[in-house]
């Protein structure tokens, strides 16, 4: 049988409801070879083959011996990538993440959790009964007081941030860029540099996450643009992902039946409504990785050392193999957070701790402040393939009680 493969062009696919298309993959093409030759991609949909590529510690995000795609032209965006942590393969990216890491663990996010309250409680509290809201523009603001404590970025500056934000991510393409949209990228990418290079001239009381990336540039341990990537870094993860997980939540409790009622009921149930979230609206719906060694996977095929590979994590989240049921929002999942949601292996998102505690503060705030959050017109989604987040979520909270 011929399956073919679901047009990643498709505003229809990109914007719309993707389980379909996901479940086809997992069933009848679990590793999917397409590609023209010399650029071919194997895609895995599958919950255990896709974890597994994810956490093989010998892949890579970059082709072996290069630090940049091939495709991408020397210019500000590959400068950027070159120092991103995220895009980077050791020893690089294991020098980078140790600078950083011992402030991302769960207990350091922890103390954050008070200035996420506050910003979650500062965007609710003009609501009222039947008030109005674009979710998505609330979820945009929550995040500000974390990132103001990271990096030291001042409220005043976010503007700016909002409109270059989604064009940045076509950093994270894994396919050739066209022209146009290099351009942009490269744009964009001089912009960050420029804008956290500025910063920094700026910051009197820096905080201690800059005052550590300061010092390790001082050593020796990094150079001014990784300073200014790793900030971008901050940023960027700390941010945009906040901002697409929020939205999707308060989507998730607008669209099913009981969900609330539920979480209120017994709000032990918090962080599995967050998981849940998670797992079935992914904020990064996939991740690339080159192999250097052979791949077993579920279907008898050995994906080959050297094969370029997309890992589908939004088809992964959805696979009944591992999720009975796996399109219910079920707040008592038992095994919610077996999600790959958050990648895996060496690139295991840092910042997962951090993301829970805003998700948890927001699903915990809006519970105890509302009794149902209803649609107020249809939502839009960017077309992306990659992060294909919310653009406008409007809504009307009802009072609890």
């Amino acid at each position: 049988m011929t399956t073919t493969l679901p047009d990643l062009d498709d505003p229809a696919f990109l914007t719309g409801d993707r389980s379909a298309a996901y479940r086809m993959l997992r069933d009848e093409a679990p590793v999917l070879r397409t590609g023209e030759p010399g650029y071919e991609t194997w895609i895995l949909s599958r919950h255990e083959d896709v974890q597994a590529a994810l956490r093989t510690t010998t892949a890579r995000v970059q082709p072996d011996g290069q630090d940049a795609p091939a495709w991408m032209p020397e210019g500000p965006a590959r400068r950027r990538l070159r120092a991103n942590m995220v895009q980077t393969d050791r020893p690089v990216h294991a020098r980078l993440r140790g600078v950083v890491g011992p402030l991302f663990t769960a207990r350091q996010s922890d103390r954050l959790r008070a200035a996420a309250a506050r910003e979650v409680a500062a965007e609710l509290d003009g609501l009222g009964d039947g008030g109005e809201v674009d979710a998505v523009a609330m979820a945009a603001r929550v995040p500000r007081g974390v990132l103001r404590l990271l990096i030291g970025m001042p409220d005043e500056d976010w503007a700016p941030m909002l409109r270059t934000q989604l064009d940045f991510l076509m950093i994270f393409s894994p396919f050739p860029l066209p022209p146009e949209h290099q351009a942009r990228l490269d744009e964009v990418s001089q912009f960050y540099l420029d804008y956290f290079d500025g910063l920094l001239g700026r910051l009197s009381d820096p905080p201690e996450l800059v005052r550590r990336l300061l010092a390790a540039e001082e050593s020796g341990e990094l150079s001014r643009d990784e300073v200014l990537s790793l900030m971008h870094t901050v940023l960027d993860a700390g941010f945009e992902t906040t901002r697409t997980s929020i939205s999707n939540l308060v989507e998730l409790f607008a669209t099913v039946p009981g969900l609330m009622d539920a979480v209120r009921a017994d709000e032990s149930r918090v962080p599995g409504v967050v998981e849940e979230a998670l797992r079935l609206r992914a904020p990064v719906q996939m991740n690339t990785r080159i192999l250097t060694e052979e791949l077993p996977t579920t279907d008898g095929t050995v994906v080959p050392a050297g094969a370029r590979v997309l890992a589908v994590i939004g088809a992964a989240n959805l696979d009944e193999r591992v999720f009975p049921d796996p399109a219910v929002a079920d707040p008592a999942r038992a095994n919610a957070a077996r999600h790959l949601s958050f990648g895996g292996g060496l690139h295991h998102c840092l910042g997962a701790p951090l993301a829970r505690v805003q998700l948890q503060e927001t699903a915990t705030a809006l519970v105890r402040r509302f009794g149902r959050i209803d649609l107020a017109g249809p939502s839009d989604r960017h077309a992306s393939l990659i992060f294909p987040s919310l653009a406008a979520l409007p809504v009307r909270v009802r009072a609890a009680g």
